[in-house]
């Protein structure tokens, strides 16, 4: 008994010791927008290493999958860094991109934060010509932030009379958004464009303009 019981002492030193070379990251994927943390992200941990000189390139040195309380554990090997990147992918939220401050990374004990991410949503903005009119022009406009993967803030034009189309974009969810611009009837005359919807994340609102 007296055996195991030092045998036990010494795998749990030799644990400690092994974990002693490693930065640990003990972190947290959240949904501020739905109050809820999200579950089944992608992670991924990419430094700048600073040995032999400042490396732009950032290399991955962990993978991780977040639990269903949206946590995440990951240990990196201890170096000198220029800077830590946190990658997080998830199918339901925008891909985002966390930089950490080396000197914000405890030696021995976990570095603990929360990465916001927000969810995705899908606009299809339907557009029916059923008055034979000439040309319509419309933008979606919504709050997207700095979001790359959004809408266009640009305007779209349709020509021809025979146009039944859907263009389907994703934006931030949980917003108000609106379908803004104008038409021209086969009298040559300026109609104005103005729908509105709520967009709830996850889902996709169709807005359906008629001219």
């Amino acid at each position: 008994m007296r055996f195991l019981l030092l045998i036990s002492v010494a795998l749990l030193f030799a644990s400690c010791q092994k974990r002693s070379d490693f930065f640990v990251f003990d972190c947290i994927v959240f949904d501020e927008t739905v109050n809820t943390p999200v579950s089944g992200a992608s992670v991924v941990m990419k430094v700048q290493r600073a040995s032999g000189g400042f490396n732009p390139n950032f290399e991955t040195v962990g993978t991780a999958t977040t639990d269903s309380d949206g946590r995440f554990y990951m240990e990196v090997e201890k170096d000198v860094y220029y800077s830590y990147r946190v990658e997080v992918t998830h199918p339901d939220h925008f891909f985002e991109a966390f930089s950490i401050n080396p000197d914000n990374v405890p030696f021995s004990t976990a570095y603990s934060s929360t990465f916001v991410v927000d969810p995705k949503a899908w606009v299809s903005t339907h557009l029916i010509n059923q008055n034979m009119s000439q040309t319509a022009t419309f933008n979606l406009v919504a709050e997207n932030g700095n979001c790359t993967e959004c809408c266009p803030e640009g305007s779209t034009i349709i020509q021809g009379s025979l146009v039944d189309t859907v263009f389907t974009c994703p934006v931030y969810g949980e917003q108000q958004v609106s379908v803004a611009g104008n038409y021209v009837d086969q009298n040559g005359s300026v109609h104005q464009i103005a729908e509105t919807a709520f967009v709830q994340a996850f889902d996709t609102t169709t807005i359906t303009v008629i001219y």
